[in-house]
């Protein structure tokens, strides 16, 4: 009787924490990050539109992959890596090195856009965003 009531504790345990919601989930539909993202505006003493001649020097970039790769290209560097999602923050990695972590301050997916602080270990820059 210890036996099956021991038995059926530690099944009910492996149930209830097998069920677990992940805490880490991206706060928003994954669906919605694949795709090709292109850097519209960068925050410099204000909103400096980079579609926009002399700006258009700093365009850039990101494609995320369902596969959890991505590819970017442009002012802040061309090449690929992985990528996490977790809650409101997009980390990308190149050679398993964290290069640049996407924090989302704001994400629109009816207009595709979002804004979004962009740092590494050195410096942290206001980013606005549009997925084609």
């Amino acid at each position: 009787m210890k036996k099956i009531l021991l038995l059926s504790v530690l099944l009910l345990t492996i149930t209830f924490f097998g069920c677990k919601k992940d805490n880490n989930s991206f706060a928003y539909s994954l669906n919605d990050l694949y795709g090709e993202w292109h850097g519209t505006d960068v925050y410099v003493d204000g909103w400096v539109d980079i579609t926009k001649y002399p700006f258009t020097k700093y365009a850039f970039s990101i494609k995320f992959y369902k596969d959890g790769t991505y590819y970017g290209s442009g002012y802040f560097g061309n090449g690929s890596g992985t990528y996490k999602a977790e809650k409101k923050t997009i980390y990308t990695y190149v050679n398993g090195k964290e290069y640049y972590k996407y924090d989302i301050k704001e994400w629109n997916p009816s207009n595709k856009t979002a804004e979004l602080i962009m740092s590494d270990s050195k410096s942290s820059i206001p980013i606005k965003v549009k997925k084609n």
